[in-house]
């Protein structure tokens, strides 16, 4: 392969790899922001859940909230059996308290290392990145230690999504410091108009990508998330 040539990998989100040429570069890390309810931990899941059913790639979910039962629990509802996957070691769930994610990062990677190397992950989601930034006291330090979060992540050869529980508006500018330091920004919205709401997704930004500058709405199916690159989002509030 050309040293210039962006490799890529699929995502396993319908539609989704068609707005942003083809895949998602891989090793990158990006951010998928949204409120609560947006699809965002779904989209995670079904990245790994693909992956490593249907590309060969083991993934890792890290919880800084949900519980494995209630993980386990979202796939079966659409038939991806995450403990058949756990049992031929190609996905482990990991939930940490984020402090301790703080230590493993001083220590150069500690259990989340180990778990990488002895399953070979090629993918990983950590959800969320908004309850390990309030850890810190100021942004500066919360900045700090995310930067060498993402760092830690790329030199372990993983393809990585960040979650990150913010709100986000279609009509305001972008301020947040962290998705400075990711490869890619994905915003989901739950946009409403005069009668209904409607899912929706926009890359914000995506590294050595020509990607989609539109907003794609999407549904979530029986099978999953389900992007239409090229649908139309009705005007919304």
């Amino acid at each position: 392969m050309d040293k210039y040539t962006v490799e890529r990998i699929p995502s396993g989100i319908p539609g989704f790899d068609k707005i942003i040429d083809g895949g998602i570069q891989k090793n990158s890390v990006l951010m998928v922001r949204g409120g609560t309810g947006t699809g965002k931990t779904l989209f995670g899941l079904q990245y790994l859940y693909h992956g490593a059913k249907e590309n060969d790639d083991p993934g890792i979910f890290i919880s800084f909230a949900e519980s494995k039962e209630a993980i386990y629990q979202h796939g079966i509802l659409f038939d991806w059996d995450f403990n058949a996957l756990e049992k031929k070691n190609k996905f482990v769930f990991i939930k940490y308290a984020p402090h301790e994610v703080v230590k493993i990062i001083e220590e150069g990677g500690g259990t989340i290392r180990d778990t990488v190397e002895a399953i070979g992950a090629k993918r990983m989601v950590i959800d969320s990145l908004t309850a390990y930034a309030l850890l810190f006291e100021s942004e500066y330090r919360s900045n700090e230690s995310v930067l060498n979060l993402f760092e830690m992540l790329r030199k372990w050869n993983c393809t990585t999504m960040v979650t990150s529980e913010k709100s986000v508006n279609p009509n305001d500018g972008d301020t947040e410091r962290l998705g400075f330091f990711t490869d890619g920004i994905i915003n989901f919205y739950y946009l409403r108009n005069d009668t209904s709401r409607v899912r929706a997704l926009e890359i914000i930004k995506m590294r050595d990508t020509k990607h989609s500058t539109s907003i794609s709405p999407f549904e979530i199916t029986k099978n999953g998330l389900v992007v239409k690159p090229d649908g139309k989002v009705p005007q919304f509030k």
